[in-house]
């Protein structure tokens, strides 16, 4: 007997079911073994309230693992899961998987270790993510087994002050998952890809979603017609039945926002870039968006030792910020700056660094804009010298979503030739929410390089082969133009600007 025990509850209605897509068998490996889990009922994932157990209908799949492999898929048929296992090894147990909605086709039996799944969007179907092994290690000859499986998501209410029959989004939750074979100890894990994740709609007051687990996120945006609104969406943790929280959309929040995915994920940009105090051993954000700590062509010393407060950080060195090893070895593994300097605006928020593909859709791609479906829509960017207290600062300031260009006469989304902003227009753009990036150096090693064409340079929590990782880059003139997914060695210093 195979029960879903699931922490749901939506109603008796019944979920409809994203596409299934054919399995890619390629050749299968190993002996074919049949094998049946008996269940009650049916009903395309039909989610009694009151138990929390899940009926099942016609086509649904279990996928099933054995010794670190996919090794065969389940269907369910009458009244039961039933299918081929290729090889399965008596040394371990026969592993089921049921992500219910979320079917890949890319993959193997006795190849596939592990494939990746969204839950971004939850409109139609809340998706099923559980796991349990069988009570016992394989035996040929025995082909039935029984186990229950384990809810390894939890089920978030949403109740909003006022009605709506629109799509409802939150912003910046964990929508990426892996489905890991190869270890079964944590067999469906968040994989790091946070976006907005639309809701299912029980009613026009109470909205769904299935949440990976994650800690309380403090001042969440809900988006609802493009009006943002604050939430602050409770821990969640695996196998929960229920946790809920309130969105008062009756007042809009007055921050301006970038959005970064197709999807409608938005952050809010930290108010200057990160440094790094060495004698406090404290993270915090410049004063001011044009400030700079580094000059051109300082010699910084071996870990910054001749600097107190730093800047220019290697890839992913959150945990390690003064580091100016030129070893590729000494960054393989990126380490965000968000998770280790806290909040230093004495919030609870949490702060992350961009990934490649959210630079470009906040930017666009020169060759490639196509507003909408390659990047946002309307006034994104201007390549500027701005005039503050009689200095001039080159940079890139951003636009938030909705600017209208207003302010000045100026030809926005520049890629190419820099245009002088005026002291006083840099203050209404920044009061409109525009966002300063400073053409800030970089460094090599212990050398800070020269900046002939004030170049911008920013990385991106993303790598790109073994010893690179993608940056924002910006510079006058024609040699770089502005790009949101050029790359760099991961142990040149870069600043950071962070968003949440």
């Amino acid at each position: 007997m195979l029960s879903l025990v699931l922490a749901l509850v939506m109603g008796m209605t019944q979920c409809k079911k994203r596409g299934i897509y054919t399995i890619n068998n390629g050749t299968p490996v190993g002996k074919p073994v049949y094998i049946r889990l008996n269940v009650d009922k049916g009903g395309k994932h039909e989610v009694h309230p009151d138990t929390g157990v899940v009926d099942y209908g016609e086509g649904d799949k279990l996928y099933v693992g054995n010794e670190g492999k996919y090794i065969g898929t389940l269907t369910y048929h009458d009244g039961a899961f039933g299918g081929i296992i290729y090889g399965p090894q008596t040394t371990d147990y026969l592993h089921f998987y049921f992500i219910g909605g979320l079917e890949t086709d890319e993959i193997t039996e006795g190849v596939t270790t592990d494939f990746a799944v969204s839950i971004a969007d939850q409109s139609e179907n809340l998706p099923v993510l559980s796991y349990n092994h069988s009570t016992k290690k394989y035996s040929e000859g025995v082909t039935t087994y029984s186990c229950m499986l384990l809810n390894k998501c939890g089920l978030v209410k949403f109740t909003l002050t006022e009605g709506t029959s629109k799509a409802v989004k939150v912003a910046g939750m964990k929508t990426g998952a892996t489905v890991n074979f190869a270890d079964p100890t944590n067999p469906i894990i968040a994989n790091g890809i946070k976006d907005a994740i639309t809701l299912y709609s029980d009613s026009e007051a109470e909205k769904w979603a299935i949440l990976l687990p994650q800690n309380e996120v403090n001042d969440a945006l809900v988006l609802i017609d493009g009006v943002a609104y604050k939430c602050d969406v409770a821990a969640v943790m695996e196998n929960d039945l229920i946790t809920t929280n309130t969105v008062d959309n009756t007042t809009p929040l007055s921050e301006k926002l970038f959005t970064v995915s197709k999807n409608g994920n938005a952050v809010r940009f930290s108010s200057g870039n990160l440094q790094y105090d060495k004698t406090s051993g404290e993270y915090s954000f410049m004063e001011h968006q044009y400030d700079e700590v580094e000059t051109e062509g300082e010699v910084v010393g071996d870990n910054y030792a001749n600097c107190n407060i730093v800047s220019l950080f290697c890839w992913g060195t959150g945990d390690n910020p003064t580091t100016t090893s030129e070893e590729s070895a000494e960054y393989l593994t990126f380490k965000d700056w968000g998770d280790y300097c806290g909040d230093p605006t004495g919030n609870s928020y949490h702060w992350y660094t961009l990934t490649e593909e959210e630079w470009e859709w906040l930017l666009g791609k020169k060759n490639k804009v196509d507003p909408g479906n390659t990047c946002r829509p309307g006034n994104r960017f201007l390549s500027a010298r701005i005039f503050v207290d009689k200095s001039s600062h080159y940079g890139l300031i951003l636009f938030p979503d909705g600017y209208d260009g207003s302010i000045g006469s100026y030809s926005y989304n520049n890629y190419t030739s820099r245009v002088d902003v005026s002291a006083s227009d840099w203050s209404d753009m920044e009061a409109a929410g525009a966002v300063f990036l400073p053409s800030a150096c970089r460094r090599g090693g212990v050398d800070v390089m020269h900046n002939p064409y004030y170049a911008g340079n920013y990385w991106s929590s993303t790598s790109c082969g073994s010893d690179r990782a993608y940056e924002v880059l910006f510079a006058d003139g024609w040699l770089y133009d502005v790009s949101p997914n050029a790359t760099a060695l991961r142990y040149y210093g870069l600043p950071v600007r962070l968003v949440r």
